[in-house]
């Protein structure tokens, strides 16, 4: 165990929104440093943390790097985190592993070489840890190894479920955790008994239909034409169309196409919410009880997130950016767990 101050400094890489570090000042972490490539969602990011030093632009341009490793140095930062980008891995995503995206991860390690972080984390899609590109045999987690272990690094990988962290929605991801003082330990998860329903986290929210508002801020139906409103009055809890109809009406040629939306279970958490989640074509997106998709306020409840979640004034109205800011979030209470246990294990005299 170290002592170090009550306030762990944190740099963010890839952070997008920062969805993630909702409650990381709750554990005592404090976010000093981000990079985030998209404009819109680094000015977020700056807006939920107006005393940080949000840097927009991308992690592999030469200036930037060199950049974030001067202020990670000069600001006395402790904790990185990394979320890149996941579609190269994910086999929902088409894994393209042929991508400059699928390559991150190897700046990122020069990016720990290079600042001594004594702690560090990489975040990622479930086939992250064993994918193997083009450039060489070894997989991603032994490259990993292979590099940091020799300079001391202890690394732990594993992957766990957001919904054994009190979030009510399953995401499954692979996390990489690197510590350079202590053994960092993956937080226990939960037993499934411990689970909490997709109606506990949105039963309480009344009913709208779909096209329809409610009056409560960001719980309004999206719109489905009433060929598919009729269709979905037809899908029992937890299923699929069996026969899935277009929004002109027409039948799809093929019984359960692989794209279409299931509704949800209420007794059961809620599957891997995505981006456009108000559509259709958005697999885990039907509410278990209405005819229609999700409301912006539900996936956000399902996401872990509380109710009054901040989100900046000027995005207030924009519904796809929340959705789709939601759909790529690391869930924050999994957040907060990997954090607490850094304490536990490596941090906090005992």
């Amino acid at each position: 165990m170290v002592n170090t101050p009550s306030k762990i400094k944190t740099f963010c890489g890839f952070m997008s929104a920062s969805v993630g570090f909702e409650f990381a000042e709750e554990v005592g972490f404090e976010v000093v440093l981000g990079n985030e490539r998209n404009p819109i969602r680094a000015r977020w990011s700056q807006d939920k943390y107006p005393n940080a030093d949000v840097v927009n632009g991308s992690f592999i341009d030469p200036t930037i790097f060199a950049d974030l490793v001067r202020k990670f140095t000069e600001l006395n930062c402790q904790l990185a985190t990394f979320s890149p980008c996941c579609q190269p891995f994910s086999r929902a995503g088409m894994q393209h592993l042929h991508s400059k995206e699928a390559f991150l991860f190897l700046y990122i390690i020069e990016f720990i070489k290079l600042t001594q972080t004594p702690w560090a984390w990489i975040e990622n899609a479930l086939e992250f840890q064993n994918a193997i590109l083009d450039d060489d045999n070894r997989t991603v987690e032994q490259r990993i190894r292979d590099e940091l272990e020799p300079l001391g690094y202890h690394i732990e990988v594993k992957i766990q479920d957001a919904v054994g962290f009190a979030t009510p929605q399953h995401r499954r991801r692979t996390i990489v955790l690197i510590s350079r003082i202590g053994e960092w330990k993956h937080p226990q998860e939960c037993d499934e008994s411990q689970y909490i329903s997709a109606e506990t986290a949105i039963g309480h929210l009344p009913p709208v239909d779909a096209g329809k508002r409610s009056g409560i801020f960001l719980h309004n139906g999206p719109y489905l034409p009433k060929c598919q409103v009729d269709m979905l009055s037809d899908t029992p809890e937890g299923c699929y169309p069996q026969q899935f109809i277009n929004k002109d009406g027409t039948i799809y040629p093929t019984n359960k196409p692989n794209f279409v939306a299931r509704r949800g279970l209420r007794d059961k958490p809620w599957g891997t919410i995505v981006q456009k989640s108000d559509s259709l074509t958005g697999f885990n997106t039907v509410h278990y009880e209405q005819n229609r998709t999700l409301t912006t306020l539900e996936t956000i409840l399902l996401t872990g997130l509380p109710q009054n979640w901040f989100i900046p004034l000027w995005a207030r109205n924009n519904e796809e950016l929340i959705r789709d800011v939601i759909g790529e979030a690391f869930a924050p209470l999994h957040v907060k767990a990997l954090l607490q246990s850094l304490r536990n294990c490596c941090i906090d005299d005992k």
